[in-house]
């Protein structure tokens, strides 16, 4: 196969994935003190803002407590089904609780789920002393588990994020993004715990709803965290699953993180308006399928002359409305026939914006004969007969 031919036969594939709506920047920037939306399977920050800045988190915190009593309970060092025994020292903690009284009895289970539902910090309280014996080593804990994990802007003094003085907990965005991609992937469970609608005891008088405001207000929201100081001011972790149609698109997760905001009004409306700009602008689009033609190529050698070639593996991508997808097919420059199925005949080359995001293997899916001249007489005959024929069955007609 010459050159002339190869190059003749490469096949470039474009697909223009633009939106019909003229895109905008988020346009919360004057009214936090810092954004992130990401895509929480793969890690890649998608929009942001201030990431690096070191803020004060708040109850945000309560995500790497919740990370630590999950380990401990992996190691065996206590478990859910554990009693816990209130004592004077936990009815002292201030600010949102679960309102709990000396001497009452609560598992662990019921305490987590009033950790990440209502941000109670009595029960946090309660299992950082469970662990570690004293709030101070599960603090200890805390800063070691961040070190490592690599959160290099995380430190804690607490188990609550509530302030002492003019010291509070605190992270830059992105760690906080690394801490609940990690949280999410190992203990998927949590999620179930973070849509929880509400905690209720009618024997204690106590019910509170979920301190998420975006609960129930934008479907697949399923957490995850709140947080609160008048350092921090209004925080919120949120995460929703996007489902795909799995023909063009995947399921996907977003996680949107908005740090600062001035009121509750502003926390809700600010963090709908992220994760809404994530739904309307990103999908993870399926680039690439192995039972799926990438393409048809000529080779005039063969029996066949057109052949259809497959991608060597699946690939899929983030792809934010108006980036240009392009798939170069491109030949090898010593194929011999015959082929058999699955043999690689090129690469596939997939890029966005330019940049390329893979290179694949291309495939042929089933076997290409070498055309001969035996072969040629044969359809050279076939086809006059047929043609042959269907000019005298015209001529009978009329």
């Amino acid at each position: 196969m010459n050159k002339r031919l190869l190059t003749a036969i490469i096949v470039l594939l474009s697909i223009s994935l633009l939106s019909p709506i003229a895109l905008a920047q988020v346009g919360i920037e004057d009214e936090v003190h810092a954004y992130l939306l990401g895509d929480s399977e793969r890690g890649e920050v998608l929009e942001g803002y201030n990431i690096h800045k070191p803020v004060a988190i708040a109850s945000i915190s309560k995500l790497m407590s919740y990370l630590v009593i999950m380990e401990s309970i992996d190691r065996g060092l206590i478990s859910l089904d554990d009693n816990i025994c209130i004592d004077e020292d936990i009815t002292r903690i201030k600010g949102s609780s679960l309102n709990l009284k000396e001497g009452e009895i609560f598992t662990v289970k019921e305490l987590l789920e009033s950790v990440l539902v209502v941000s109670a910090n009595d029960a946090t309280y309660a299992l950082a002393k469970q662990v570690a014996g004293r709030e101070e080593d599960f603090v200890k804990l805390m800063n070691e588990r961040a070190k490592k994990m690599g959160l290099k802007s995380a430190y804690f003094i607490n188990s609550t994020g509530l302030p002492e003085g003019e010291l509070q907990n605190t992270m830059n965005v992105e760690d906080i993004f690394k801490l609940s991609r990690y949280i999410i992937k190992n203990y998927p469970e949590v999620l179930s715990i973070t849509s929880i609608p509400y905690i209720e005891y009618p024997d204690r008088d106590y019910k509170k709803e979920n301190t998420n405001p975006l609960l129930g207000e934008i479907e697949g929201i399923d957490g995850l965290k709140t947080g609160f100081t008048n350092k921090a001011g209004y925080c919120l972790v949120s995460t929703v699953e996007i489902k795909g149609d799995s023909i063009e698109r995947e399921d996907f997760r977003l996680i949107g993180i908005i740090m600062g905001a001035e009121n509750p009004d502003k926390q809700r409306e600010l963090s709908k308006k992220l994760i809404q700009y994530g739904m309307d602008n990103y999908s993870y689009r399926i680039l690439a399928k192995e039972n799926m033609p990438a393409g048809t190529i000529y080779i005039p050698k063969s029996v066949d002359k057109e052949v259809e070639v497959y991608p060597g593996k699946n690939f899929t991508s983030i792809v934010k409305n108006g980036d240009h997808i392009d798939k170069e097919i491109i030949l090898d420059e010593d194929i011999k026939l015959p082929l058999k199925e699955r043999d690689k005949v090129g690469r596939l080359i997939i890029s966005k914006n330019g940049q390329i995001l893979e290179e694949m293997d291309l495939l042929v899916h089933k076997a290409v004969e070498k055309d001969n001249i035996f072969k040629a007489l044969f359809r050279y005959l076939k086809e006059l007969f047929a043609s042959i024929f269907y000019k005298n069955k015209i001529a009978i007609i009329n």
